[in-house]
């Protein structure tokens, strides 16, 4: 009984600590994620055009109408057309290092915190089967 005691705390201390996520995250081929100010930051373990292609196809999957990208070197922003909610989605795409892709996603002005996890969960998705 003391041991799960102590992994008890030990989940605690990592939730508390937004550790958790990490965690969570680094098994399955993101490196890490924090939601501030309205925006999703993302942190794949992908190289930048493999990101920037998965990107792309994520939000052409969902049926999102890609309005605007623009790319320069080592970096670019895919935004959509508002969708049936009236929300905009924009994603910046960062290159970090050889292996490693930073992304923003918003959605809507204020930020959708689910719609933005579930194209992080696509975009995700799509680079682990490539």
């Amino acid at each position: 009984m003391p041991k799960l005691r102590y992994v008890f705390l030990l989940l605690l201390c990592l939730c508390l600590t937004s550790c958790a996520g990490l965690l969570l995250g680094a098994a399955a081929g993101v490196g890490g994620y924090k939601w501030y100010e309205g925006a999703l930051t993302v942190v794949y373990q992908a190289p930048y055009e493999k990101t920037w292609d998965a990107s792309l196809k994520a939000l052409e999957d969902m049926g999102l109408t890609i309005e605007n990208k623009t790319e320069k070197l080592g970096s670019g922003t895919i935004s959509t057309k508002e969708d049936t909610n009236n929300k905009k989605v924009t994603i910046k795409v960062e290159y970090k290092s050889a292996e490693e892709t930073e992304l923003t996603i918003r959605v809507g002005l204020f930020g959708d915190k689910n719609a933005s996890n579930l194209i992080k969960d696509k975009i995700e998705g799509i680079l682990s089967k490539k």
